[in-house]
């Protein structure tokens, strides 16, 4: 909106980069989003108590219609046993069902799964494995001016738990571990817009705003403030307003990749306490 007024209305405009998802491709942070994965992080980290003092699976649904930055931090942060992000649709039966089932013979009782709420399906996985919905659940959801699915409608968290209630396979898995299998979801939804930003998002407010009164007084319009690295530039609006993903080569997926794999192979079968 704010190039579109620019460019069309010769309005005089200077942007600050605010929203919590982290897309905006102008800049490597946007003011807000720490804030939100912190507490998207200590919600997880909540969760882990009762999950483990209950022995339950929680699904857990966090902010992010087209990027997955902020489940993928906070996911990362909260040490979630699977982090699931649109840039990257999932498969049911090896991401997810055949990690709990690993993770159940390797001893642990509870798990934490993030999912970002336009997480979605591989086409492969949606047919195969898939007993609530169908390809034409999707086909049927509503649809973005440029005609996409709203993906964000399909409540994915409980899809995933009504899917895992069903699976009779991955009930077995847990007793056969002496563990009673319990899946419940949990949204965070808007309360990620809310509450006390951190220092860093605070700081970084006023650093924005610091440089984006400069080119206001200036006359230096057209622009949009960013960070690069640790100094506040300006990048042209059009370039800014962009919108950025989570990229394959991205350390943070590898590292996601990892830590999955680390947290059901380096839990030996003699300690089964945790």
């Amino acid at each position: 909106m704010a190039d579109t007024l620019c460019k069309f209305a010769n309005a005089n405009v200077v942007g600050c980069p605010k929203t919590i998802d982290n897309d905006l491709l102008g800049t490597h942070y946007t003011f807000g989003f720490w804030s939100s994965t912190q507490l998207a992080s200590n919600a997880m980290d909540n969760l882990t108590t009762t999950a483990r003092s209950h022995q339950r699976v929680f699904v857990v649904e966090i902010m992010g219609r087209d990027a997955g930055f902020l489940t993928m931090y906070s996911g990362i942060s909260a040490g979630a046993d699977i982090i699931l992000i649109p840039e990257t649709p999932f498969d049911l039966e090896l991401d997810i069902i055949d990690v709990l089932k690993k993770r159940a013979n390797a001893g642990y009782k509870y798990h934490i799964i993030a999912t970002s709420e336009g997480a979605y399906p591989k086409l492969e996985s949606l047919n195969r494995d898939f007993k609530t919905i169908s390809k034409e659940t999707l086909d049927k959801l509503p649809k973005d001016t440029y005609g996409n699915p709203l993906l964000v409608k399909l409540n994915i968290s409980k899809i995933i738990v009504d899917e895992l209630n069903l699976r009779e396979d991955l009930k077995s898995e847990f007793q056969k571990n002496g563990v009673d299998f319990e899946c419940r979801s949990v949204v965070l939804g808007h309360t990620m817009r809310a509450g006390t930003p951190n220092c860093y998002d605070r700081v970084l407010g006023l650093r924005f705003g610091l440089a984006a009164m400069k080119l206001v007084l200036s006359k230096d319009f057209g622009y949009m403030v960013s960070l690069q690295g640790t100094k506040i530039e300006k990048v042209p609006l059009a370039e800014g307003v962009k919108k950025k993903y989570l990229t394959f080569d991205n350390d943070k997926m590898e590292l996601r990749d990892l830590l999955v794999k680390i947290r059901y192979l380096s839990k030996g079968k003699k300690n089964h306490s945790i």
